[in-house]
């Protein structure tokens, strides 16, 4: 019985702690400020000892939090404080570049002020994005300005200039933007680095990406480059000597061994694909294979490598004995055969062709478009056939074998010129 009165005391004590405990987890958060889940980054557990915990940095790509006033009627003073502090706006909208030329950017700005970010902080983040929007803008002048590359006709006359005063024009704005977000200060403490420019244009989506820094080491490096070329001429010239192809070809390894210390793969591929001396070589060769830009790439890619250790050993094919010069033109042919579809291949096929190079150097010295070479072409394997005709006609005078060939030389230059005419009218 006593074990029993025992038990249901206990039994009341329990349920009596309980109670004052919910009283008091009920009366230790009445009045207190509703906490609103945000987007900082978790803490890193540490077993170092605890120290003070820093200011919290302002999240980077958003601001979630939404901070309410103290409403405690016996702290006036507290009260009055808080409610002329700027508010955060709570948003699950992300800021990133794309948004710094709008008016929400800057109610990011002051967001971040209000959750207690450092100055230092902000000014990081705003200048990242600002310089992240106008590397774009950069890159899209690169682009738009770009050369034609895989033509022989490309060029860029004017290109430089045009792209001086581009980049002028967008680090004013820059600076002007930065002037309005930051303040004055900041953007007197943080000019970009101006960038150079030479003979060479880095423009396209790869050169025209690179940081304004790597950009002028490369300008720097192209400049070193042309005044080695120019040095060496002229003390060839100077001691009554021809160039020397193999010395020439190691000023170019030289300069690739250059470039491949401050760029990568991809933009070492895409520096020696337009400016190269084998780029240039194959442009020529190509003309009137008018290839794609993809097509052009793919060749280059499968043949500039044996070409250019060609250089370093023997200076050129003339060099070679004639069994090495074969054996040379058998892999250079195969790899072009490779890297082009099969009727791809049999039109450059064509180009080898010495009646087709002379129709091309004819379309050349009348300004004609490329669509005039393969008319010109057939005209001139029609002449041909006619012209060994004559040669061989024994029953010919040698004054009317004269007469003969001086007559279809004249008619070819009328066919020419008809062949020219109707090209420009349909260009």
């Amino acid at each position: 019985m006593r074990e029993r009165h025992l038990l249901y005391l206990f039994l009341g004590l329990n349920v009596a702690l309980a109670g004052a405990f919910a009283v008091y987890l009920f009366l230790s958060t009445y009045h207190q400020a509703e906490v609103v889940a945000t987007s900082f980054e978790p803490t890193v557990k540490s077993n170092a000892p605890s120290r003070p915990a820093p200011a919290p940095a302002a999240p980077r790509s958003n601001v979630t939090v939404a901070a309410r006033p103290v409403t405690n009627a016996a702290s006036p003073a507290i009260t009055n404080f808080v409610g002329a502090v700027a508010k955060p706006a709570f948003t699950s909208r992300k800021f990133a570049w794309q948004d710094v030329e709008t008016d929400a950017y800057r109610g990011y700005i002051d967001s971040l002020r209000a959750v207690g970010c450092p100055d230092e902080k902000i000014k990081t983040i705003v200048l990242a994005d600002i310089n992240e929007l106008f590397d774009k803008k950069r890159v899209r002048e690169a682009v738009s300005h770009d050369m034609q590359w895989w033509r022989p006709e490309a060029a860029n006359i004017g290109v430089v200039n045009i792209l001086q005063e581009r980049g002028r024009a967008l680090e004013q704005e820059r600076q002007a933007l930065v002037e309005k977000l930051l303040g004055p200060e900041a953007a007197e403490s943080e000019k970009s680095e101006v960038l150079l420019w030479s003979s060479v244009q880095l423009t396209g989506p790869v050169l025209g990406a690179l940081p304004p820094k790597v950009h002028n080491e490369v300008q720097e490096l192209c400049q070193r480059s042309l005044e080695r070329q120019q040095a060496y001429f002229w003390s060839r010239v100077n001691e009554g000597q021809p160039m020397n192809q193999v010395e020439a070809a190691q000023l170019r390894e030289q300069t690739r061994a250059d470039l491949r210390k401050v760029l990568n793969e991809e933009q070492v591929e895409e520096f020696v694909l337009r400016y190269s001396h084998n780029a240039h070589r194959l442009r020529e060769e190509l003309r009137g294979f008018e290839p794609t830009p993809e097509e052009f790439r793919k060749i280059f890619r499968a043949i500039d490598p044996m070409e250019h250790q060609l250089q370093l050993e023997f200076g050129g094919p003339e060099a070679m004995s004639e069994a090495q010069r074969q054996r040379f033109e058998r892999q250079r042919d195969a790899a072009i055969k490779e890297a082009l579809a099969p009727e791809r291949y049999q039109a450059f096929l064509l180009t080898k062709d010495p009646i087709y190079r002379q129709a091309q150097m004819l379309a050349m010295q009348y300004g004609a478009p490329p669509r005039a070479i393969m008319p010109i072409y057939q005209m001139a394997k029609v002449n041909e056939s006619k012209r060994q005709q004559i040669i061989n006609d024994a029953t010919l005078t040698p004054q009317q074998k004269s007469e003969a060939l001086n007559a279809m030389s004249q008619e070819q230059q009328r066919s020419i010129q008809r062949i020219v005419s109707e090209a420009g009218a349909r260009r």
